[in-house]
């Protein structure tokens, strides 16, 4: 039976059934390097748009202490 399954697979493919494991391995290969490239691409993105975001907050606390000090300013000038 199995050399019936490989006899069959060879005329339909034209190779021995080892010829699909290879097949498997190199198609298993690029699918996993494919992955990698857009996993690496999702995390480049992501690190960008966190650098933008940690600008972002930066800015806006520089200004809430700008805000802060005038207010403490203004109470002090307002106290004498």
């Amino acid at each position: 039976m199995a050399q019936d399954f490989e006899s069959l697979f060879k005329e339909v493919f034209g190779g021995p059934l080892s010829k699909l494991g290879e097949f498997q391995s190199e198609q298993l290969s690029k699918l996993t390097t494919r992955l990698q490239e857009i996993a690496r691409e999702a995390v480049k993105e992501d690190l960008a748009r966190l650098g933008s975001e940690v600008t972002e907050l930066r800015n806006r606390l520089a200004v809430l202490e700008q805000e802060r000090a005038q207010a403490a300013a203004d109470s002090l000038g307002t106290s004498f």
